[in-house]
Formats: structure tokens, sequence, C-alpha cells
């Protein structure tokens, strides 16, 4: 067993002896061999585990927010792991990343190498439950998942501050076990008693995401939306919302999902990178499933905020309403070049006679700057017409109208030269 801890002293070792690290490094060895004498890792309980994480981690010669500090201590407990199954193994080696994480997150602003260490375990976590979790353990380790997530919950409640990450592993346990255990409905409402004691629960972002996810599992909608109302005042994340979406995706509950997005069409949305995106992409998921759910969208997104805007005209362009978005652009005031030729392409093949007046009013606003670069962006425009018109076989109409342009706007020298230069009139 301690082959692995002599091997790791060597790391180091300098030339003909060993620095003060080393020294420390072998001296916890001693201790740990001690450890081992007196306690088996078998039949221990998740808190005895952190008990014993924590015995070896004190005889690290690293401290917490050096990068090797947790190489050094998954060293040190890895003797204890030979006699566990793959599930006791998986979840010891969940719990070494969950004392390490705590230990290495001890406050909102950590230094450069402290933040690295921090980011080094969270990474190690998250492949840890993404490609090694075991498929049986959820009816082989029912008590100790329960115990984990147990001390999840305790350590970031019982605290001012905790690890953020720690609420999205606990998430990752309780799918866990409610995608596995038959008597999860029960499992559910044990966690809902003990997440709803203690004082001042209502007022951290831990307990009122937590326990909306024990109503969400519950199929209580309406509670678990009550509760991610509340932890919007205390620092929920759009990404924390979009966590219960996509487990109705992954569900193919069509019609809760879309009861979903109406509910958290809220002033959240679009103020991280990608949540507006993110949010319309499962509105669109929703109606490809559901055709009757497109009234809703619309009413749900002409609702959010003025800074969502963008997600409107997205979808406007995307469900081949070509009218209704000329006709949010004149109401905005738009420029018609702001656009790419190809952003207008879908409407110029499939309704081209809606440009119309939106190049129409982009070339009176350009011709009301009354100087030569305003001239010369209305001739661009004019071009453009004179195409559609075409198109759309309206010659006469628009001859009629770049003569009648052309006289009207006669004293403006200027105008007239770029009109000619652009060869609209002889």
């Amino acid at each position: 067993m301690v082959f692995w801890l002599y091997a790791d002293l060597t790391i180091y070792r300098y030339n003909e002896g060993t620095d003060s690290r080393a020294a420390k490094l072998k001296k916890g060895i001693g201790s740990i061999m001690t450890i081992m004498d007196s306690n088996s890792p078998i039949g221990l309980s998740v808190a005895e585990w952190q008990d014993l994480i924590a015995t070896c981690a004190r005889k690290a010669a690293d401290t917490p927010y050096e990068i090797n500090y947790g190489t050094e201590v998954r060293s040190m407990v890895r003797p204890f792991m030979s006699e566990f199954t793959p599930e006791e193994a998986w979840l010891f080696e969940l719990n070494v990343g969950l004392f390490l994480l705590r230990k290495q997150s001890t406050g909102r602003h950590l230094g450069y190498f402290a933040q690295m260490a921090a980011s080094e375990t969270l990474h190690a976590i998250e492949s840890h439950i993404h490609n090694d979790l075991p498929p049986e353990i959820a009816v082989k380790q029912q008590g100790r998942l329960l115990e984990t997530a147990a001390y999840i919950r305790d350590t970031a409640t019982a605290n001012a501050w905790s690890p953020p990450a720690y609420l999205d592993i606990y998430v990752e346990l309780w799918q866990i076990l409610v995608s596995s255990a038959a008597d999860s409905p029960r499992l559910l409402k044990e966690e809902l008693a003990h997440l709803s004691q203690g004082p001042g629960m209502e007022n951290k972002l831990f307990p009122l995401v937590a326990l909306a996810w024990m109503y969400f599992w519950l199929g209580e909608d309406q509670e678990a939306w009550r509760l991610l109302d509340s932890a919007g005042r205390h620092g929920l994340k759009p990404g924390q919302v979009f966590r219960f979406l996509r487990q109705l995706e992954e569900n193919d509950e069509w019609t809760r999902l879309e009861a979903w997005l109406s509910h958290c069409s809220n002033e959240q949305i679009g103020r991280s990178p990608g949540s507006l995106g993110e949010y319309g992409r499962y509105w669109d998921a929703v109606v490809k499933q559901l055709p009757e759910a497109e009234e809703r969208m619309w009413i749900t997104i002409t609702s959010l905020p003025p800074y969502c805007s963008s997600l409107y005209e997205e979808k406007l362009m995307r469900y081949g309403c070509w009218r209704q978005w000329i006709d949010y652009q004149l109401s905005l005031g738009s420029d018609p070049l702001d656009f790419r030729a190809k952003d207008l392409q879908p409407i110029e093949k499939e309704a081209p006679e809606t440009l119309l007046p939106f190049y129409h009013q982009g070339v009176e606003k350009y011709v009301l700057l009354k100087n030569r670069d305003g001239y010369k962006r209305a001739i661009k425009l004019l071009k453009r017409l004179a195409k559609l018109y075409k198109k759309l076989k309206r010659e006469q109409r628009w001859e009629a109208y770049i003569e009648t342009f052309a006289s009207r706007h006669s004293r403006l020298r200027a105008l007239q030269e770029e009109l000619r230069r652009g060869g609209l009139i002889p």
C-alpha cells in the first residue's frame, strides 16, 4: 500500500538528500500508516471519510492554494481505497474532491494560484461525475450517495459562504438518485424536510434552489417557481434556471417545458452571454413538438425586457414573419445598410415587396442628412430598389418614382451628381 506514497515522495527528492517538504511528506506517511493500522475505511460513513481525508491532508507539505496540493492529498488517501468496491471507490474519490474544493475555495476573491488550484479540482470533479460513474451506484451505494449529498447540503447551509459549485454537484447526485431509486418520492420528501429546517433558509441561494429541485422532481412546478423567484433576489444565474429546462427537454416533457419557458420570461433572460439564444432554442424545440405553442411563444417573447429585442427579431426571421420583421425595423428606424445582403436574402426571396418601404424610408433619411456621404448611401439603396422593382416586374412604377425623386430634389446639386454617377438618371 505504501508504494504510491513513496513514489510520490520522490517528487520532492533532490540529488543526495531531501528538502523540508519531502521530510514533511515522509513524516506524514508514518502518521497515515498509523491511521491505516487503526482504521479501515470499509464500513465508515461519509462524515468519517471526510474526517479521514482531513487527517491525511494535515500532513501535506503544500498549502491548499498551491497547485500540487490536490495531487499530494490524493496520493495520501490512495492506500485506503485498495479494499473498496468500484462504487465505494467512486464515492470516496468524489468526497476527496469535495474536501479539496472546500479547502481551496475559502472566499469570493481568491488569488491567481488559488483560483487555478480550485479550477483544477472542479474540473477533476466534473470529469469524475460525467465520465467515471458506475452504472449501479444508486442501487449499491444509495446510503452513501445520500450522505454525500447531505454533507454538501449541510456544509453549504451552515456557512456564510461555500463553493458555488457545491450546488451543481448536489443536483447531479440527486439526479442520479431520482433516476434510479424506486423510492425517490420518499427520499425527496425527506430531503425537503432537511432543507426546510433552520433559521433564515429563505434567504440563501443554496437551499432555495435545492428546494426548487425537490419540488420539480415531485412535479410541483408552482412551488418550484416561487422558490426560484425568491432565489432571483439572491444571485440566481440564468444557467441555474436553464438546467431545469434542459431536464424537461431531455425527458420530452414538452407541455411542461412550455409552461416553464412562459414563467421564466423575466429580466434575467439575456443578462448573461448566450442566455438569450439558449432561451430561444428551447422555444424552438417546444414549437417543433407542439406547433400550437407558437402563439404562446410570441406572447412571451414580446413581454421580455427591451434589451431582449434581438430574440424577437431572430424569431420573426426564423418563422418567416417577413412583414412583421419589416414593420418592426420601420418602427425602430433601422438602417437597411446595417444589414448584410445575405441577412435580407430570405426576405428578398420569399416576400420582396415587403422590403420596398424599408428601403424607401432609408433613402429619405439619408437625403435629409444633406451631405455627400448621406447621398452616396441613398444611391446604394436606390440601386437596391431598382433591382427589387425589376424583380417584381414594376419597372414603370420605378421609372415614375425615380423621375419624381430627382425632380423633388433638383436643388441638391451634390445629390444630382451622385444620381448621375450611379446611372440612375441621364
